[in-house]
């Protein structure tokens, strides 16, 4: 996957070279109308994350690492991969023993938790999960991070226009 490679490829760049990337990835994700790219920096961790149409991933050759990740694509006309990427803020560091969540909520409707789970794309570990945005509507991602013998969990949040 293009994103999933840029993220990766990120981890082991400079910070104005991550940056600038980063605000591809951004202006880039207009041209997919139900993309979502972006990063925070939340407890010294630098965390990506995007939302692609599980369309993107069916494109890759079956068997391919891609095409098998979690388990394989799952049917849904509304099918969307969620990953998120893990690192240091002061080191650019990957951080590997992550347990990361994500809780997606429609506004007036009850959230979903969804385990992320570690997967490896160039040589890099990303954490990810398929999810069915059901509806067109704007969904809250709530991502909360934790690590082994940290003092507490990390918490962010992003918003997801399915359209």
């Amino acid at each position: 996957m293009m994103i999933l490679s840029i993220l990766a490829g990120l981890a082991r760049a400079s910070r104005a070279i991550r940056l600038g990337a980063v605000a591809f990835l951004l202006l880039a994700s207009n041209a997919f109308a139900a993309d979502a790219t972006g990063y925070t920096i939340v407890d010294d961790m630098l965390i990506y994350y995007a939302v692609v149409p599980a369309e993107m991933v069916r494109t890759f050759p079956p068997g391919s690492a891609e095409a098998r990740m979690h388990g394989g694509v799952p049917d849904g006309r509304h099918m969307h991969h969620i990953q998120v990427a893990v690192l240091d803020a002061k080191t650019n560091e990957r951080i590997t023993d992550a347990r990361v969540t994500a809780t997606i909520t429609e506004l007036g409707f009850a959230g979903q938790e969804v385990v992320l789970e570690p997967f490896t794309v160039a040589d890099a570990l990303t954490y990810g999960a398929y999810f069915e945005f059901g509806r067109l509507a704007t969904y809250s991602v709530d991502l909360r991070i934790e690590r082994p013998g940290a003092e507490k969990t990390t918490e962010t949040q992003f918003d997801y226009r399915h359209h």
